[in-house]
């Protein structure tokens, strides 16, 4: 009998355990908050069909480099960048150099001048973009991607042109900025005396390609094409 009572009481324990259970379980709920913050979708855009064209150019005006400098030079052309948002955004750009192995490396005494006044010219090799190859192997010689700074708008409206080599940790004004062909430089607006990116809905980016080519004792008589190819992509802020 002494037992008997003793298996009694230890399942009386167990249900009254399990009531206790049941009844916290119904007094609780999960509160869960989700959600997902899009950026508003932002379009880039290239003038021209993203082409630039020098046109062609006669062998007889490549024989010779000037003074100084082993590129000749072929002067620059226009072609504009937009990036359109659907709403508000704060939005930069990169460019990689998808020809970068042909780059004739620019320096001091291989530079290609500056489209602008009394700019400074491109002769360090990372703002330097490859032209392709000559039906030699020689390689061509490079070009650089200039931002025409004075010109840059956001929104119909004059703005600021600011830059980041850091990821978009720190940012510096920049005027007449070179771009980068490593992919390491961010390109965007900010207001006029700040150098923080700003939201805009429209951009637009007008851009100097100039480029520099080896001499023709180097390139040799053959005919020569072109093959310049750049990424530009856009980089949420």
């Amino acid at each position: 009998m002494t037992v008997f009572k003793k298996t009694l009481s230890a399942l009386g324990v167990c249900a009254a355990l399990l009531v206790s259970a049941q009844a916290i379980a119904a007094n609780e709920a999960t509160l869960k908050v989700t959600g997902t913050i899009v950026p508003a979708a932002c379009t880039p855009a290239l003038s021209n069909g993203g082409e630039v064209a020098f046109g062609s150019i006669a062998a007889s005006t490549i024989n010779n480099a000037p003074a100084g400098n082993g590129l000749v030079q072929l002067g620059s052309k226009d072609i504009t960048f937009t990036i359109s948002c659907e709403a508000a955004a704060s939005v930069g750009f990169k460019m990689i150099d998808n020809r970068s192995s042909s780059a004739v490396a620019l320096s001091a005494s291989n530079y290609i001048v500056s489209p602008f006044s009394g700019g400074t010219a491109a002769n360090q090799s990372y703002v330097g973009f490859g032209l392709g190859l000559a039906p030699n192997n020689a390689k061509i010689g490079a070009y650089s991607v200039s931002i025409d700074g004075g010109n840059v708008t956001a929104d119909g409206l004059s703005t600021a042109t600011v830059i980041s080599d850091d990821e978009g940790r720190t940012w510096r004004t920049a005027g007449n900025a070179l771009q980068v062909a490593d992919n390491a430089r961010i390109v965007t607006v900010a207001n006029t005396g700040s150098s923080t990116p700003k939201l805009f809905t429209d951009a637009s980016f007008p851009l100097k390609i100039s480029a520099g080519v080896q001499t023709a004792s180097i390139l040799g008589s053959d005919e020569i094409e072109f093959d310049g190819n750049a990424t530009l992509s856009l980089v949420y802020l």
